[in-house]
């Protein structure tokens, strides 16, 4: 059962918090995952290693969910409404980025207009929230720095080469932070890091490619002003998974110096070994030609021991004219 303190308004920040910090997923943290994931280039082994028995309050020698979120309950101070405010702002615009993603496609063009200014409205605005966070948590480090040992600290071995705490650290591991989760909960940063993606979004649904066959077409008899479209399915051996994607790579930057190839695409599907390939040919000549091409012999070869079975190949021709940028 979730402890009192866990079911506070704002508390959802730290619950992710820990599920960062519990590397191993075992919904404990150890000294060792505190230290590694606390340590702010301030505080010392022994002061991290004091803090984390203070908030282990059951004293079990590792910290629980209701423990992490008690202890720092306790110190929010003037933080309480901004933390609250944030877990629903963090809502808000996750729920925004899905129904943007949903909608903005089949907006009319003015609809598109108001959304790509609000987007841009709302990363304004959180930027200029930052702007005088920063600036106070740098002074608080340097100032937390004044007077102290430089090896008294305990150095952040994941925030890459900087051995000086301080804004360097924090940004770096702010960076990391944004590939392990959807749903970021570091503050204005991680708010501004979700709409940068919806801008990212939106950009790319903007300036996309578009298929947009009309209804009805009438052409000649024998207009050939078509395209390849081959469709490539394979199904990877787990164990061959590494000697695969080198082939794969291979293949595809070969590929795309191929006169007469269009484009090629490669779609995974996670949790699965199934792979797409996608590949477009200006003519079905050009298509035969490569099917004959030490390129495409190679790569069929090397796909021999790496699939669990035969590749699925199928191909259509489709107007050229579908793949005009619009």
């Amino acid at each position: 059962m979730a402890s009192p303190a866990e079911q506070e308004k704002g508390m959802q920040i730290f619950l992710d918090v820990f599920r960062r910090a519990d590397k191993n997923d075992d919904n404990a943290l150890s000294l060792d995952e505190f230290k590694s994931f606390f340590a702010d280039g301030v505080l010392n082994v022994e002061e991290l290693e004091k803090l984390f028995h203070d908030i282990d309050t059951h004293n079990t020698n590792n910290i629980d969910t209701g423990e992490l979120c008690t202890y720092f309950s306790q110190h929010l101070g003037p933080f309480r409404g901004i933390f609250a405010a944030l877990e629903d702002l963090s809502l808000s615009i996750s729920n925004a980025m899905q129904v943007t993603a949903k909608d903005y496609p089949n907006g009319s063009f003015y609809e598109k207009f108001a959304t790509r200014f609000l987007l841009k409205e709302v990363l304004s605005q959180l930027q200029a929230l930052q702007h005088p966070v920063d600036t106070a948590s740098d002074h608080m480090e340097q100032d937390a720095l004044k007077d102290r040992p430089e090896t008294s600290q305990v150095e952040l071995v994941e925030s890459g080469p900087s051995t000086t705490a301080g804004w360097v650290r924090r940004r770096a591991r702010q960076q990391q932070y944004a590939t392990q989760t959807s749903l970021p909960y570091e503050g204005i940063s991680g708010l501004v890091a979700q709409v940068d993606r919806l801008q990212a979004l939106v950009d790319e649904l903007q300036h996309k490619v578009k298929i947009d066959p009309v209804d009805e077409e009438i052409v000649q008899e024998n207009d050939d002003n078509t395209v390849v479209l081959v469709c490539r399915k394979l199904s990877v051996d787990d164990s061959k998974d590494k000697a695969f994607r080198s082939s794969l790579r291979t293949y595809v930057e070969a590929l795309a110096n191929v006169d007469g190839c269009l484009n090629i695409s490669v779609r995974s599907f996670n949790g699965t070994n199934q792979f797409v390939l996608y590949e477009i040919f200006d003519s079905n000549e050009t298509w035969k030609s490569h099917m004959c091409s030490g390129i495409s012999k190679t790569f069929q070869h090397n796909n021999i021991d790496c699939l669990e079975r035969p590749e699925t190949l199928t191909t259509m021709n489709i107007p050229g004219k579908w793949l005009e940028v619009k």
